[in-house]
Order: C-alpha cells, then sequence, then structure tokens
C-alpha cells in the first residue's frame, strides 16, 4: 500500500463563508482572510473585462490604507501595461491561467511605484478564466515568494473564487437569460412551478404578457392568472422585485 499523501486542501468552514457571503465587501474579506491564512497576502483586486472594453472592477480587500487609488489607477492607466494582460490575451476560451508577476518585470515606473513599490509588495499571482466573451482575473499582492504547498492552497482557493464571480457576473447570451433566470428563481423559490418560473422569469427580462404567451403557445390571460400565482408564493406585487433575491 502507497504511503497516504496530504493534498493542500482549504479549510472546509472558511471556504463556506466565503461560498455564503451575501455582498462583495463581504466576499473580499473572506477571500482575504482565507488567503492570509495560505500565504504572505496583503491585497486582492479582482476584475472581469467583457468584450474588451475596460476592466469593471469586482472586488478589493487589503490590509493597506489607499487600495481605492491604487484600483482606480491599474484600471484607468496600468491596465495596459499589466504583464499578466499581455500573457493572457492568447489564452484560448475555457481556459484558465497563473501569471507570477514580480516587482522586477513591472516596466512602466510610475505603475511600479504606485501599485507596488509605495503599498511594499514585491509580487503578485494573477489567477483567471477566459470565457466567450470576457477575462476575469483576480491578483493577489504580497511580499514574499511562496512555496509550493502555499502556491497550490492559493490555486485552489483561486479556483473557487473564479467559479463564484463566474456564477454572479459573466455576461449571458440573450438567448440563454430566460433559462439563467428560471433556474436561479426555482432555486431562490422552490414552491414555483416550473411554468411560474418561465413567465417570471420572461416578465424580469422585460417581455409583455403577449410576448409570452406567443413563446410559450398559451393564452395571454394564462400568463396573467401564472403570473399572479407566483406572486402570492413569492410575497411580491412585481416582477422587478424578485430581482435582488436572485442574485445570491
Amino acid at each position: 500500500m502507497r504511503p497516504r499523501q496530504t493534498l493542500p486542501l482549504l479549510d472546509a468552514e472558511a471556504s463556506a463563508r466565503l461560498i455564503g457571503a451575501s455582498s462583495a465587501d463581504e466576499f473580499a474579506a473572506a477571500l482575504l482572510e482565507i488567503a492570509r491564512s495560505i500565504a504572505d497576502v496583503e491585497e486582492l483586486f479582482g476584475y472581469m473585462v467583457v468584450d474588451e472594453q475596460e476592466p469593471r472592477v469586482l472586488i478589493s480587500r487589503s490590509l493597506l490604507p489607499g487600495v481605492e487609488q491604487r484600483v482606480d489607477m491599474y484600471v484607468r492607466r496600468f491596465y495596459r501595461h499589466d504583464p499578466a494582460v499581455h500573457a493572457n490575451r492568447a489564452i484560448a476560451t475555457g481556459k484558465s491561467f497563473v501569471q507570477r508577476i514580480s516587482l522586477a518585470s513591472i516596466i512602466p515606473h510610475d505603475y511600479r511605484t504606485h501599485c507596488f513599490v509605495e503599498p511594499g509588495f514585491s509580487e503578485k499571482l494573477s489567477f483567471g478564466w477566459r470565457g466567450a466573451r470576457y477575462l476575469l482575473v483576480v491578483s493577489f499582492y504580497g511580499t514574499d515568494a511562496q512555496d509550493s504547498d502555499a502556491l497550490a492552497r492559493l490555486a485552489n482557493l483561486a479556483s473557487m473564487t473564479l467559479a463564484v464571480l463566474v456564477r454572479q457576473y459573466a455576461p449571458i447570451d440573450t438567448g440563454d437569460a430566460a433559462e439563467v433566470v428560471e433556474a436561479r428563481l426555482l432555486r431562490s423559490f422552490p414552491t414555483l412551478s416550473e411554468r411560474e418560473a418561465q413567465i417570471c422569469a420572461r416578465t424580469i427580462l422585460g417581455r409583455s404578457a403577449a410576448e409570452i404567451a406567443q413563446e410559450l403557445c398559451v393564452l395571454p390571460g394564462t400568463i396573467l392568472t401564472y403570473r399572479q400565482r407566483a406572486y402570492q408564493k413569492t410575497g411580491v406585487s412585481a416582477a422587478g422585485a424578485l430581482v435582488p433575491m436572485i442574485l445570491n
């Protein structure tokens, strides 16, 4: 029998708190707490780029002052100079990546000064995922090179983080939007029938009763009946009130 090996697993209870976070701030705080228990991480930053537009900040957290300014400068000025961004543009859709960026590899002087030297970071580890229309990146900033065990744990943590952010923020193709909203409605409100979820989902997406009736091959009056039943079950008076309840 082979000797048992110890795998670099994450703290299950801390991971559960991360997954169950109810806001971006709470998520970022839990993420930094776990990252610090693994390695010398003092700051983290996550963003998404959709259709090659400007980065959209999703999460940020730091033990140091000035993180808002650093994030703002990165998005407005330094994003284009990030070695990780240049390296990951060639990554194929459906692939993940990791980039280890040292202080010495940052060429623009002001980028190096504001985002590394002044806060005292010597490197960052960037983990990401390339979807069909977007690039998602989460970076951990620290001061010491991490050993292989810490890197493996950070990679596990990054994979979980990316999965949560994809679920929350990834762009949805128009044709799939109704199915996604239906699934979230059924997950959040198990008492809804499949038909009620179908109608509420399409109402949330802005379709009229007549349009929904034509799509589902039923009468417009039937749409109104199912919709009213769904409102009674969920305790709302309009479909828009359901949106905050299905986002998390």
